[in-house]
């Protein structure tokens, strides 16, 4: 990718961005990367969310020390990764601070090697790019202004520097954190195509910050939605937990069907929500992930198997009146069906087998709450692993199509 040189805005940081809302850990890696002689920055999402006023979820860092050398600064420091070498700075109860060292733009074929001045410090350095443009490797090491260059969207490009409590900016991320804009850095048919996943993060990012995509952004991912096909599956899978995970489960699903991805992650599911039952059936997913995001912020942990019911139940149950015309009882039908729509995503989605049977057992047991309702039946039915968020679907389905109020409540008195 390329850009033209030019020196970073540099700006005092502004009052929303609070120190004591960053870590201890954090704040220590970059001092004593600093006062070893290295750029040590925070970076990234937690630069954006600092500046918008919002707590980060991480505190990642990048740095110009190599990962050997971070290494050998911090004893607890071990290095992961083939495609992206990070080193991990481990601390305390589990917690650890990821840092990453500036990369360069990976070259294409046609392209001459960009000159670095941290080459030859470490390892020989690796960059390798498939024939689509996606990476498949990278271990180019750069500068702190090619590293800006590399991320995805300008609000996510942004570096503070903590000890000299100042933004440095070299592409544009903080008049588009006014606009509440995101946009793409650089040409976003190329950067979707280097990684497709990005397309995924433009609408998890526009549905949580309630940013606008800018419309090239935009309009790229109707170009190139179905190359989010090639992603692995075991890592679609992490990005869609991030999805139901984020608070802002809603408007995100509201951005993937708005922008066709939907279909792409979930083609089964996506062409039946594109029938005329199937969009009767839109309104019910949403209200049931409009409450999920409220249990996120008030604290609560969304069971995956509990957001993967919630989000397909509409869909898992006209599966199963199928499996019921051919002659399947109604709970092993749900069951039946919702295991086979999970399994079926595999190419797409590696959904883990023990979050498939929890689902399953989740949408089997919605029958069994009215067949349940006797002194030790329902004392054994309560003591199935699965039973509170059985309850909780039940509770949703009963808000949904206003019925099975009295059982709801038969449930919530006996407990």
């Amino acid at each position: 990718m390329r850009h033209i040189m030019a020196e970073p805005t540099i700006i005092t940081a502004p009052p929303a961005l609070r120190r004591e809302k960053i870590s201890f850990e954090a704040l220590k890696v970059i001092q004593r990367l600093q006062q070893q002689g290295f750029q040590a920055y925070l970076a990234g999402g937690g630069v954006r969310d600092l500046l918008l006023g919002r707590h980060p979820k991480d505190f990642d860092i990048a740095t110009s020390a190599q990962p050997n050398e971070v290494r050998r600064v911090f004893h607890n420091c071990r290095l992961i990764g083939r495609r992206f070498r990070l080193a991990h700075i481990l601390f305390r109860g589990g917690m650890f601070i990821e840092c990453a060292t500036f990369r360069s733009p990976v070259v294409a074929e046609d392209d001459t090697a960009p000159e670095t001045p941290l080459a030859g410090r470490d390892a020989p350095l690796e960059a390798f790019r498939a024939r689509d443009g996606m990476i498949l490797r990278d271990n180019v090491f750069g500068t702190a202004e090619q590293d800006a260059w590399r991320r995805d969207f300008t609000v996510n490009g942004m570096f503070y520097d903590p000890e000299a409590h100042q933004v440095i900016d070299y592409v544009g991320g903080l008049p588009d954190l006014e606009r509440r804009v995101l946009r793409s850095i650089g040409d976003p048919l190329v950067r979707y195509r280097e990684d497709p996943v990005r397309m995924l993060r433009a609408c998890r990012f526009a549905g949580t910050l309630d940013f606008q995509i800018e419309p090239h952004a935009d309009h790229a991912i109707n170009a190139l939605r179905n190359d989010l096909a090639l992603a692995s599956p075991s890592r679609m899978y992490e990005e869609v937990l991030k999805l139901f995970n984020s608070g802002a489960a809603e408007p995100i699903f509201r951005h993937l069907h708005r922008t066709g991805l939907f279909n792409v992650i979930f083609p089964q599911a996506g062409a039946w929500l594109d029938t005329e039952e199937g969009e009767a059936a839109q309104l019910r997913i949403y209200h049931a992930l409009r409450q999920l995001d409220v249990w996120k912020k008030h604290g609560h942990d969304i069971n995956p198997a509990l957001a993967w019911a919630v989000a397909f139940g509409p869909y898992h149950e006209h599966l199963a009146a199928k499996l019921e015309q051919e002659g399947l009882k109604v709970s092993p039908a749900l069951a039946m069906a919702t295991i086979n729509h999970l399994h079926g995503l595999a190419k797409r989605v590696q959904v883990f087998k023990h979050v498939i049977r929890d689902a399953s057992l989740i949408m089997a047991a919605q029958p069994t709450f009215e067949k349940m309702r006797e002194g030790v039946r329902a004392e054994r039915f309560r003591t199935r692993h699965y039973f509170g968020d059985a309850l909780v679907y039940l509770k949703l389905r009963s808000a949904w199509s206003n019925s099975s109020v009295e059982l709801v409540q038969w449930w919530q008195q006996h407990l």
